[in-house]
C-alpha cells in the first residue's frame, strides 16, 4: 500500500498468511475495533469520572464548610467555644474531614477539630482563613492531597462577619480512583465482548456465506462446468458481482465455442476440419486392450472443381462444396444407420457421430476441394469398396447452384490402418497417393493403396523419388529467372526464381514433374534449400558486377514447418554474402492462411533480418484481413487465373481492381502474374498495379540469358498489329 511503512506492510503480509479465512479476519477486525473503542471509552470515562470525583470532593468540602459556618454562628455570638470545639471534633471524627477550624477574630481565638490543641492555644492563622476574612468571600484551594475551603461566618440578621470557618477535606488518591474506575469499565467491556463475539461470528458467517457460494461456483466454472448457478437473485453487491460474473462466464463460453469452431470446424461446409480429423483419427488408433483399431481412410478429391471455381467464382465454388459436403454426410449417415435414416430419428450429425465397435465414422474437409472420411473396423473391405463407389456416384450427380447446373467428379484414395501405415501422417499420405493414382487413370473412381503397388505409375513415382534424391546429391537442380517488370517505367525490377531438374535421361524437367514427389517424400526442404542457395549465389554474382537484382524464391509449407528453417536461411545468406533486403520469399495464400500464427512466428526473425515476403496466388484462398495485418507480407501476387480473364470477365476485372485498391490501402506492392497481352498490361498499369510478369515480357530463362536479355529490354512494346504479324503473343520479349 502506498505510504505504508515497510514494517507495517510486512506485518500485514505475515498476518494475512496466518489468517487466510475471510470470516476469521472479519471477526478479528470487529473484535479489534471493539477492543480499541473500549480502550478509548475507558480512557474517556476515567477522565470524566476523575473530574466528577474532584467536583464531588469540592462539593462535599463546600457543604461541610457551610455546615460548620452555620454551627459557628450562635457559638461565636455567645462565645461558647467549648461546645463548638466538641462539635468540630465530632465532624472530623467522620473521617472525611481532616481539619475543621473556626476563627473568632474579635477575641483572636481559633477553635479546631484537633483534640491535641485547645482554643486557649495561640495558633497561627492560616493564609486561606485570613484571605476569607479580609475579602469576606469564600476561598477555595485544591491540591493533590485534598480541598481547603474558608467561608466567612455571617450573622444572618445584620450580615455581619463574625468569623471564618475553615474545612480541609482529604481527597482519595488518583491511583486508587483510576484503579476503581478502570476495574469497573473493564468488567463491563469483558461482559460486552463475551456477548458480542458470538454475535459477530454469526454475522460474519451470514456475511461470508454468499461469498463462499460465489467462490465455489467460480471453482466449478474453472473446472469446466459453465452451467454452474450464480446467486443472481440477490439485490446487494454480491448479486451485482454474481451477475457480472455470470455475464463474464457467458462471454467466455461463447468465445470458447467460437474458438473451438474456428479451430475445428470448416467455415464453408461446417464439417470438421483437418485438425479435428487428425485428432479424431489419433484418438481412435488404440483399443482399450492396447491393440490397434483397424480404420479405413477415404481421401476424396473433386474432379473439375477448379474449372468451376475459376469460371463462376468462389461464391459458386463454396456453394458447390457445401452441397458436396451435405451429400457425403448424408450418404455416410445412410450407410452407417440405415434404420435410423429410414424412420427419421435424429439428425445427420447425431447419426454419424456414433459408429460400430465404439468408434465414430467422420467426414471432414481437409482444405480446398479435398475431403476425408474415416471408417471404423465394423466395415469390411468389401463394405469400404462399396462405400467408395457409392461416394463416387453420389458426387457425380448434377448439382443446382444458384440456378446453374454443375457437375463434378470424385477421385478417391483408400488406405487402411495399420496395414498401410503406422500413424496418421502415413495413412493420409498413402490415401493421397491412392487418390492421385485414381486421377491418373481418368478420375471419378476409387483406388486402394494396397492395390497400386504393382501399378506401373506407382512404381514410376517411387523411382522418381529415388532419382530426385540422387539429383540432389549430384547437383542436377538448376534455376531459371522470370523477370518482374515495373508497369510504369518498364524497367526490370526483379526476378522470380523457378526450379528445373536437369534429368540425365529426360532432359530439363519443369517443377510440375517432381514438386509433388518432393512434397510427399519430404525432399522439398532440401530442394528448397538448394534453390535458395543457387539463387543467392547468382544474386551475389550480379551484385559483384554492379547489378542489384531483387530475387523472389517460392517457399512451401513443409519448409516453413521444418525446425531450423530460419537458421538455414540466415546461414545461406551469410555463406553467399547476398543481402537479405534483396531476397523475397513467396508463400501461397492457402499456406499463409492455414496457420497464420505459425507463419508469423517463423517469419518474424527473417523479417527482422531484412527479408521481405509476398503472398503468391492471392485471391484463390480465404484471406482474413485481420490475419493479413498480423502477417509480415508486403506484396500481393495476383493469381494468373484472374489476369487471364481480364478481357472477357467483368468479375475478374472487379477482383483485380479490388486487390490493387486493398494493397494500396495496406501499403502493399502488387505483382500481376501471367501477363500475356498488351491489353492486360495496359489495364494493370491504368489501375495502379506496381509490377507485372508473364510471357508478354519474357519466359523463364537461365541467368546468362536473363542478363543479356535485360540489357536490351527497354524497347517499345509491339503494337497489336505487330504482334499479329509475328503470329504469337508477346514474341518480341519471349525468351
Amino acid at each position: 500500500m502506498p505510504g505504508t511503512p515497510r514494517t507495517v506492510t510486512k506485518l500485514i503480509e505475515v498476518l494475512s498468511s496466518w489468517l487466510p479465512s475471510l470470516r476469521t479476519r472479519f471477526v478479528l477486525l470487529v473484535a479489534g475495533l471493539f477492543v480499541a473503542l473500549s480502550v478509548v471509552m475507558i480512557m474517556v470515562a476515567s477522565y470524566l469520572d476523575l473530574k466528577d470525583e474532584e467536583q464531588r470532593v469540592v462539593s462535599d468540602a463546600r457543604a461541610i464548610g457551610a455546615t460548620v459556618s452555620r454551627l459557628a454562628v450562635p457559638h461565636l455570638t455567645n462565645h461558647h467555644y467549648l461546645i463548638l470545639e466538641q462539635e468540630l471534633e465530632s465532624i472530623a471524627a467522620s473521617g472525611v474531614v481532616e481539619l475543621a477550624q473556626v476563627l473568632d477574630p474579635a477575641r483572636a481565638v481559633t477553635i479546631d477539630s484537633d483534640p491535641a490543641t485547645s482554643y486557649f492555644d495561640d495558633l497561627e492563622t492560616l493564609p486561606l482563613v485570613q484571605m476569607a476574612f479580609d475579602t469576606g468571600i469564600e476561598q477555595t484551594h485544591q491540591s493533590r492531597k485534598g480541598v481547603e475551603i474558608a467561608l466567612p461566618v455571617r450573622d444572618m440578621k445584620d450580615d455581619q462577619v463574625l468569623g471564618v470557618a475553615y474545612v480541609s477535606v482529604t481527597r482519595t488518591s488518583v491511583d486508587g480512583i483510576l484503579f476503581a474506575i478502570w476495574g469497573r469499565n473493564i468488567v463491563i467491556t469483558l461482559v460486552l465482548l463475551v456477548f458480542c463475539v458470538p454475535v459477530t461470528f454469526h454475522f460474519a458467517e451470514n456475511f461470508v456465506r454468499p461469498i463462499k457460494e460465489l467462490t465455489q461456483t467460480a471453482h466449478t466454472v474453472s473446472a469446466g462446468n459453465f452451467d454452474a448457478p450464480f446467486p443472481v437473485e440477490r439485490t446487494d453487491e454480491i448479486g451485482v458481482l454474481a451477475r457480472a460474473y455470470r455475464d463474464m462466464v457467458a462471454t467466455i463460453r461463447n468465445n470458447m465455442a467460437r474458438i473451438h469452431e474456428l479451430a475445428y470446424v470448416d467455415p464453408v461446409t461446417r464439417l470438421p476440419n483437418r485438425e479435428s480429423f487428425r485428432q479424431h483419427f489419433n484418438g481412435n488408433m488404440t483399443a482399450p486392450d492396447g491393440k490397434p483399431n483397424r480404420m479405413s481412410v477415404l481421401f476424396v478429391d473433386l474432379d473439375r472443381f477448379k474449372r468451376i471455381n475459376d469460371s463462376y467464382g468462389h461464391d459458386h465454388g463454396d456453394a458447390l462444396l457445401k452441397e458436396v459436403a451435405a451429400r457425403l454426410r448424408g450418404l455416410l449417415n445412410t450407410v452407417c444407420h440405415p434404420l435410423e435414416t429410414a424412420i427419421g430419428s435424429g439428425s445427420t450429425a447425431d447419426a454419424v457421430g456414433h459408429g460400430p465397435a465404439g468408434l465414430s465414422p467422420l467426414v471432414a474437409r481437409l482444405g480446398g476441394d479435398e475431403f476425408a472420411i474415416v471408417m471404423p473396423e465394423g466395415k469390411s473391405a468389401t463394405d469400404i469398396r462399396t462405400l467408395a463407389e457409392d461416394l463416387v456416384q453420389c458426387v457425380e450427380q448434377p448439382l443446382e447452384i444458384s440456378g446453374l447446373t454443375m457437375a463434378v467428379g470424385a477421385s478417391i484414395g483408400v488406405s487402411t490402418y495399420p496395414d498401410d501405415g503406422e500413424d496418421y501422417t502415413a495413412i493420409l499420405k498413402n490415401a493421397d497417393i491412392a487418390m492421385y493414382a485414381a486421377k491418373r487413370t481418368g478420375g471419378n473412381r476409387a483406388c486402394f493403396y494396397n492395390e497400386i503397388e504393382s501399378d506401373t505409375r506407382a512404381r514410376e513415382r517411387i523411382r522418381l523419388e529415388a532419382e530426385l534424391k540422387t539429383a540432389l546429391l549430384r547437383d542436377e537442380i538448376r534455376i531459371v529467372f522470370q523477370p518482374k517488370i515495373d508497369c510504369a517505367s518498364m524497367k526490370v525490377v526483379g526476378a522470380e526464381v523457378l526450379a528445373r531438374w536437369d534429368h540425365p535421361e529426360r532432359g530439363m524437367l519443369a517443377p510440375g514433374c517432381f514438386i509433388d514427389v518432393a512434397e510427399e517424400s519430404g525432399l522439398i526442404a532440401k530442394l528448397g534449400d538448394r534453390v535458395m542457395e543457387l539463387a543467392c549465389l547468382q544474386g551475389r554474382a550480379w551484385l559483384d558486377r554492379g547489378r542489384s537484382m531483387p530475387i523472389a524464391v517460392n517457399v512451401s509449407i513443409r519448409q516453413l514447418e521444418k525446425p531450423g528453417f530460419t537458421a538455414r536461411v540466415l546461414e545461406i545468406l551469410n555463406f553467399t554474402g547476398f543481402p537479405a533486403e534483396l531476397l523475397q520469399f513467396e508463400v501461397t495464400e492457402t499456406v499463409a492462411m492455414a496457420d497464420p500464427e505459425g507463419v508469423s512466428q517463423t517469419t518474424k526473425p527473417l523479417l527482422e533480418a531484412g527479408i521481405t515476403f509476398a503472398i503468391d496466388d492471392f485471391g484463390t484462398g480465404y484471406s482474413s484481413l485481420a490475419h493479413l495485418q498480423r502477417l509480415p507480407f508486403n506484396t500481393f501476387k495476383i493469381d494468373r487465373s484472374f489476369i487471364s480473364r481480364l478481357a472477357a470477365d467483368h468479375h475478374s476485372r472487379s477482383i483485380v481492381q479490388t486487390i490493387i485498391a486493398m494493397a494500396k490501402s495496406l501499403n502493399y506492392e502488387v505483382v500481376a502474374e501471367g501477363v500475356e497481352t498488351e491489353e492486360q498490361h495496359v489495364f494493370l498499369k491504368e489501375h495502379g498495379c506496381t509490377t507485372a510478369q508473364g510471357f508478354l515480357f519474357a519466359r523463364p530463362m537461365p541467368a546468362d540469358r536473363f542478363e543479356s536479355w535485360s540489357r536490351g529490354f527497354l524497347q517499345p512494346l509491339p503494337s497489336a498489329a505487330d504482334r499479329g504479324n509475328t503470329g504469337r503473343t508477346g514474341s518480341h520479349f519471349a525468351a
